[in-house]
């Protein structure tokens, strides 16, 4: 359906004006047709020179009467049955509409622009908004005028944690990335909400791969930041397990080049993000992250580094998840592969997970290794089948089996005991279950990574792995 670009704000409180402000901004006022809102008081008035209707469950005859062509949900504190039934009414109504909304994280600020936030509706806004919080104030305090460096900053993780760390005033964020399209694509982001901020941050974008020590070594030289995210690696199970070399040189030089260099230039903590994947590691990536881990407890305990790990789960709607595979398939018609039907995952929308990273650190002393509370394993199989009954279409389910170095479910740490609370029920402080390398075992790992990996077979790299993740099943 062909039609001029009409807009419904769903929700006429602050998120949603601040929204419409955004708008006006660019130059976009004139296309809003409405707000919709079940406060009976508003229904009917104009505010900001919008007129409100309601309510919100009559959304489908709103959209039709108004010729609506975008729906933006700006309730940032929206339950999950107030998306789903927003999300259903709107696409029974008509599919071409766009659908976005504003991620619940946005909660916690209220004076960053809201339009930068927004992001196109997926299915993952409706497995479940669990209720999460942050000490916004302690965040404030630790990050402000700090020189952060975020490696791997074009992909999903890393990108999110320098769009949050815009929000507490810090001095500068360095954001360094090997792919030029992926930082690329991160610059023109940050520069729509740099460019609405009242206060911009400066920012520095380098493309480095962090294999190569000199360019890194430089960067750190001339930036001289405080704090490191190491969010750079390599997370494709399947395609790692057929380029077994490239992944022990990334994950693990990788890793290693930018601890030596952090602890040469006194960086006041890095952080490494983690995965679940190396918890008992079936496949290459989650065991070249488990060496990751040791290499960080090796730097804390034996250069003084002060480290953090913070290990977690899938992410929703990250490059090559299943929720942005699955809704290609629906709307191409094709069949819905899953790979197992009894397949579970846990998942974590991208700001909470990049915001409770973000806090972490914040609270973090040195030498600890976080696991963030990813609630509930999903099953696969019924997610896919809920998004066809979602969207209205006639796709099959096809189970394909499950691929290289897949599981059946995830686990976050060895054993329950581990465990300690924290004072955020979201992140969990788990005991040390890294040992400690020794300076010849150290030595040893470098060196077998940097002159024999690259010309190792697969099943070499894996035996050699093994050494160092024992737990490692292949």
């Amino acid at each position: 359906m062909n039609r001029e670009k009409r807009i419904l704000i769903v929700g006429a409180g602050e998120a949603g004006l601040a929204l419409a402000g955004d708008l006006a901004k660019r130059k976009l006022k004139d296309n809003i047709a409405g707000f919709v809102d079940d406060d009976f008081s508003k229904i009917g008035s104009v505010i900001s020179d919008i007129e409100v209707y309601g309510p919100i469950k009559s959304i489908s005859e709103i959209c039709h009467s108004l010729k609506i062509s975008d729906v933006m949900i700006a309730i940032p504190s929206a339950s999950s049955a107030l998306i789903n039934n927003v999300f259903s009414s709107v696409v029974d109504y008509d599919r071409s509409i766009n659908l976005y909304f504003v991620p619940s994280s946005e909660k916690f600020f209220d004076s960053t622009p809201i339009f930068p936030s927004l992001r196109e509706f997926s299915y993952s806004e409706l497995l479940g908004r669990d209720e999460f919080s942050i000490d916004i104030d302690l965040m404030q305090e630790y990050f402000c005028d700090k020189k952060i460096l975020i490696t791997g900053a074009g992909g999903s993780i890393g990108a999110e944690i320098c769009k949050q760390l815009m929000k507490f005033n810090v001095g500068k964020i360095i954001a360094l990335g090997r792919g030029e399209n992926s930082i690329y694509n991160l610059k023109k982001d940050m520069d729509d909400y740099v460019k609405m901020m009242a206060h911009p941050v400066p920012i520095e974008y380098k493309i480095v791969d962090v294999k190569d020590y000199r360019l890194l070594d430089r960067t750190f030289n001339e930036e001289r930041p405080h704090i490191v995210f190491h969010a750079a690696a390599h997370k494709h199970v399947p395609l790692m397990e057929s380029n077994e070399a490239e992944a022990a040189q990334n994950n693990i030089l990788g890793t290693n080049n930018v601890l030596d260099i952090a602890a040469k230039y006194l960086v006041e903590k890095f952080v490494l993000i983690s995965t679940d994947k190396a918890v008992r590691p079936t496949n290459v990536m989650g065991a070249t992250k488990r060496v990751a881990e040791s290499l960080t407890s090796y730097y804390g305990h034996k250069k003084n580094l002060k480290f953090t790990v913070v290990r977690f789960g899938n992410v929703l709607g990250s490059r090559g998840s299943v929720i942005p595979l699955f809704q290609d398939q629906i709307k191409s018609g094709s069949p819905v592969t899953v790979t197992h039907p009894d397949v579970t995952r846990y998942f974590m929308s991208i700001p909470e997970a990049s915001l409770l990273v973000i806090n972490s650190a914040a609270i973090s002393s040195g030498g600890e290794i976080y696991v963030l509370d990813m609630g509930e394993q999903y099953k696969i199989d019924d997610i896919a089948k809920r998004m066809i009954e979602l969207y209205g279409y006639n796709s099959e389910v096809e189970y394909i089996g499950l691929r290289p170095g897949d599981k059946l479910y995830e686990e976050l740490y060895y054993n329950k005991g581990e465990i300690i609370k924290t004072g955020n029920s979201k992140i969990l402080l788990l005991l040390d279950d890294n040992n400690i390398l020794s300076d010849d075992e150290f030595d040893t790992l470098i060196k077998t990574v940097v002159e024999k990996v690259p010309y190792m077979t697969g099943l070499e790299v894996r035996e050699f792995l093994k050494r160092y993740a024992p737990e490692y099943d292949y």
